[in-house]
């Protein structure tokens, strides 16, 4: 079952096309990796998907045309998303940047304090919650976004570049938690992430663009093969 399906995406800045007739398909339920090199139009096609920025073409979630929409509805839709560098409430602590996903977002289920307390849980802040946001390390501050998206209690997660900066160690229970999102939540996770290496181990599927347009999709072991994808990205 298709969650997401992307037609003929086109984004236009003046004569610059960021995004140029991007068409593809997200399976409900699976992790679908995406990669390209700098300026390929990778945070543009997630603006258009979460309502920041408007093109041509459709997106279509779950059997709606969602383009056009703006960020907030497409929250209450079911998406969610994070970002390269962390967007907080820096003078509010933990819990209640948390607290400002669970209010804002889809309002059914469970009562919004048990949201919050379950998704603080999930993701490990545990701890954590009562330090103002500021304060804590670059890890624990993209923890924080991902449980405000996690506490709108989507069905698909958008997460640009999560690991940037990070340790070893800060990589490794990245990934670990994006596959206990998608095995646990049963969450569909869109991920953009330049390290292939990471791409390829939590990845069902990758999609590599270049100049705003697609050149190849397909299982990681398949894409990371193809000619055309070594030649401009991975720099064979």
């Amino acid at each position: 079952m298709k969650i997401l399906q992307a037609k003929e995406v086109t984004k236009r800045f003046g004569e610059l096309a960021a995004v140029k007739d991007l068409t593809f398909e997200v399976e409900k339920g699976e992790i679908f990796g995406i990669a390209g090199p700098n300026g390929s139009g990778k945070t543009t096609l997630f603006n258009l998907i979460s309502g920041v920025y408007s093109g041509s073409g459709d997106i279509i979630f779950e059997g709606e045309n969602i383009h056009g929409l703006r960020p907030f509805q497409v929250c209450h839709k079911g998406v969610a998303r994070t970002f390269q560098i962390p967007i907080l409430f820096p003078s509010i602590t933990v819990y209640d940047n948390i607290r400002v996903g669970a209010h804002f977002g889809v309002l059914k289920g469970k009562n919004e304090k048990e949201r919050i307390n379950e998704v603080i849980d999930f993701v490990g802040l545990r701890g954590r919650e009562n330090i103002v946001a500021e304060h804590v390390d670059l890890f624990d501050k993209r923890l924080t976004m991902l449980a405000g998206a996690l506490a709108t209690q989507p069905r698909l997660l958008l997460v640009d570049e999560p690991i940037a900066g990070l340790s070893p160690r800060e990589v490794r229970d990245s990934v670990a938690l994006f596959q206990k999102i998608n095995r646990e939540l049963g969450i569909t996770i869109i991920i953009i992430e330049h390290l292939m290496k990471v791409l390829v181990e939590v990845s069902h599927r990758l999609m590599i663009i270049n100049n705003g347009e697609k050149i190849c999709i397909g299982p990681p072991e398949e894409v990371t093969q193809n000619k055309e994808v070594i030649e401009v990205y991975l720099g064979g």
